[in-house]
């Protein structure tokens, strides 16, 4: 069994840690709070329960598989996780810039380039970007993506879609373009940025070609955009595939703006977000990152997936509600227990001692929920090729519940 890294649980480093966990605990409680009861958020009118209702027929297991996890995820995916927020933090350490801005939208363009004008709000000037960055008289728009996989194919083609709104919005808004060239802006750069391949390392368009689906989306957004500089009789260029940190670059100028479309990876990403003046590479920021990465999210929502589930199994096999997180938290005795481990988080003898303790209580008061096996979560970890049994899916459960906030939760 693991000593998990849990942010939750630990005392906050510095600013940006101190928004997380704040964030992750949030997250975690409303998670933790559907793993004692079987409330569920669909009913007979929603689409989503026929088909609950015909894999139910088909096998139990895989109802209480399905309920559980479109119960948690539909909140999950409604709930900003952090990371997003984390990656910002960290990229305004790489290098100097007259002005950064994070998750910017661009009615906001005229005070960031201190005009005093007021852009009508509409569809396109409601655009909203990951990065935007000022140098000199270049005006940079980053939209980033982690790996080569994230959001895959419908995440590549909105990503140039919100590039083809922009390129619209410079055509056909008077407006917008004014305030662009009495801030002296001479240059736009869009940047579809991808930071990492699927084995964590900078990405490259081998590595992205080879991962293959998200990269067609890449290509037919990159064909939107052509066919609107054509509709609209505008001249450009482009190049592409000339290096492994580039996919392609389209240029083309209007009024007096030039305007570069760029899809770009790995350490191009960093460069091209700071114009060149960044300090540091993608290694430096990977080294960043992985000193921040927890394991609260996932792990928390595999928990609750999991526990979810076995409270379904066990209702309808023995007609108790009942399931690991039930059965700890009920017991006082149990409580204590896990309490001590709190102070002495990092000692790994202790934590097999309390799992012990607590998978013997279970097996006497609760063994019921020894014969609903395995867990989910001990078929998606030893699917990834980690040794992963009950009790190490017992010890996860208690390094969560040894934090205060989770058991507060759950008890009130």
């Amino acid at each position: 069994m693991k000593i998990r890294r849990l942010l939750i649980s630990s005392e906050p480093k510095n600013e940006i840690e101190s928004g997380l966990k704040r964030m992750y605990l949030k997250r975690i409680q409303e998670m933790f709070k559907r793993t004692i009861s079987m409330e569920s958020i669909f009913n007979v009118f929603d689409e989503i329960f026929h088909g609950l209702s015909q894999v139910s027929s088909l096998s139990e297991d895989l109802h209480s598989f399905y309920e559980s996890l479109l119960t948690i995820t539909s909140y999950y995916h409604h709930s900003q996780a952090g990371r997003g927020n984390l990656v910002a933090r960290l990229l305004e350490t790489l290098g100097s810039a007259e002005k950064m801005e994070f998750e910017f939208i661009l009615t906001k363009i005229p005070q960031f380039l201190n005009q005093n004008i007021e852009l009508e709000e509409n569809e396109l000037t409601k655009l909203k970007f990951d990065v935007v960055n000022l140098v000199k008289n270049n005006l940079i728009f980053c939209e980033l993506k982690m790996k080569v996989y994230s959001g895959c194919t419908a995440g590549r083609i909105e990503l140039m879609e919100k590039f083809n709104k922009f390129v619209k919005l410079v055509i056909e808004n008077e407006s917008f373009r004014k305030c662009l060239q009495n801030s002296g802006i001479k240059n736009i750069f869009l940047i579809g940025g991808i930071l990492f391949d699927i084995q964590g390392e900078p990405a490259t368009l081998k590595k992205d070609k080879e991962w293959g689906i998200c990269y067609n989306g890449l290509l037919r957004g990159k064909d939107d955009i052509l066919k609107t500089l054509k509709s609209k009789n505008i001249k450009y260029e482009i190049e592409e595939e000339k290096s492994l940190q580039r996919a392609f670059v389209i240029n083309f100028i209007h009024g007096d703006i030039k305007i570069n479309i760029i899809t770009v990876y790995g350490n191009e990403v960093i460069k091209s977000i700071f114009g060149g003046k960044n300090k540091f590479d993608i290694k430096y920021f990977k080294k960043l990152l992985e000193n921040m990465l927890y394991d609260d999210l996932w792990l928390g929502q595999i928990i609750t997936l999991s526990e979810r589930a076995l409270l379904s199994k066990n209702f309808k096999i023995n007609k108790k509600l009942k399931n690991y997180i039930i059965s700890i938290i009920k017991s006082e005795e149990l409580m204590s227990e896990i309490k001590k481990f709190s102070f002495t988080r990092e000692d790994e003898k202790i934590l097999k001692g309390i799992v012990s303790f607590v998978s013997e209580k279970i097996r006497k008061y609760d063994k019921d929920l020894l014969g609903l096996h395995p867990t989910i979560a001990e078929i998606i970890i030893s699917s990834c090729g980690e040794k992963y049994d009950r009790e190490d899916y017992i010890a996860d459960i208690i390094q969560f519940l040894s934090c205060e906030e989770i058991t507060k939760n759950l008890l009130n």
